[in-house]
């Protein structure tokens, strides 16, 4: 990576600088610089302290705000927000906050995005004017956008979620990019989301089933949000029970494709006390069935927050996705709750 790599003593001693932080309406937090950026979304469950995932840096971080964006960025990093303008219509707002996203990632050299995170009004509502699920509009314009810039799907597909909040604000995409591009992961159980046959809408979603990224400190693995579904079909509809569990068998089988891609020697990848989980439930009574299960699957005392969304098909009931990493050497400080890129 072409962002030089702090030495131990550097990382030991330097204060480090927030690029960014995502939690919740409810639970603020004062990072004195990077984007701040809350989710449109009902906190159900987690520990208190849980409640935040933010990405520190040993370098110096330069935030930029303006009408609708935050960006932040430091040598070989940027973090940030866009909001999305839909005064045109959906499809239109979304490409054109792509666009803005290529562009400022472009300026600020880092064109590869690592994970992006997408929180949109009524996602599964119909739009009166064009009869399409909100959705399939959303996937329109990003797919728009993704074809006017140049940009190959299958190898700059980011790790991604898309989740419905609640009718009112305005959608959002949350991003984090560097100068050296992620691994794209795919799901042997699954068809790649942007192969999706159009039955599930003119344009298939683009996004990565995970990535692998490489920090200054921490090996990364970003899965994408992930729910019952094998091939491209939606498995156990009605059924919150089921669908967990195949939900928790895809989190499986993209861990172990990506501990295959490492290399020999390098600690692999687990659902550990080093991991992030969002857990995104429709319906909040699904609540102790899916915390239930989520414990007796861990593997160890992970960071896992509950939260209340709509999934991008209105036949899933739960969505889960998770950030894992794993710290190279011994000097690593960790400054919960943010964690060194």
């Amino acid at each position: 990576m072409s962002a030089s790599m702090p030495s131990p003593e550097t990382r030991r001693g330097a204060v480090p600088s927030p690029l960014g932080v995502i939690t919740l309406p409810d639970r603020p937090v004062s990072a004195g610089q990077g984007c701040v950026v809350q989710l449109p979304l009902e906190w159900l469950a987690g520990k208190p302290g849980d409640a935040a995932e933010g990405f520190l840096l040993d370098q110096e971080v330069e935030t930029k705000t303006g009408v609708g964006h935050c960006l932040a960025t430091s040598r070989g990093f940027s973090f940030g927000v866009i909001e999305l303008d839909e005064q045109a219509g959906l499809a239109d707002g979304t490409e054109r906050a792509y666009r803005q996203l290529f562009d400022l990632l472009e300026q600020s050299n880092t064109p590869h995005l690592w994970r992006v995170w997408q929180y949109l009004p009524a996602i599964n509502a119909d739009d009166p004017e064009t009869g399409l699920e909100r959705y399939r509009l959303f996937n329109q314009g990003r797919a728009a956008a993704f074809s006017a810039t140049g940009r190959d799907v299958a190898t700059s597909a980011p790790a991604a979620c898309a989740l419905g909040s609640d009718e009112g604000g305005s959608g959002r995409l949350i991003f984090l990019a560097a100068n050296t591009p992620a691994t794209p992961i795919e799901n042997p159980r699954q068809v790649s989301a942007y192969r999706y046959p159009p039955n599930y809408g003119p344009k298939s979603p683009i996004f990565a089933r995970a990535a692998i990224a490489r920090g200054p400190v921490h090996d990364w693995l970003f899965i994408s949000g992930t729910a019952s579904i094998t091939g491209h079909a939606t498995r156990h509809v009605g059924d919150i029970h089921a669908q967990i569990d195949e939900t928790l068998a895809n989190l499986e089988a993209v861990r172990q494709v990506a501990n295959a891609e490492r290399t020999a020697g390098s600690a692999a990848f687990d659902f550990d006390a080093s991991a992030l989980i969002r857990v995104y439930l429709r319906h909040p009574q699904d609540l102790e069935p899916a915390r239930e299960r989520l414990t007796q699957w861990l593997s160890g005392p992970s960071q896992v927050m509950f939260l209340r969304a709509d999934i991008c098909r209105a036949d899933l009931l739960v969505e889960i996705e998770a950030t894992l990493r794993q710290p190279r050497g011994n000097d690593v400080v960790e400054h919960a709750p943010w964690t060194h890129l």
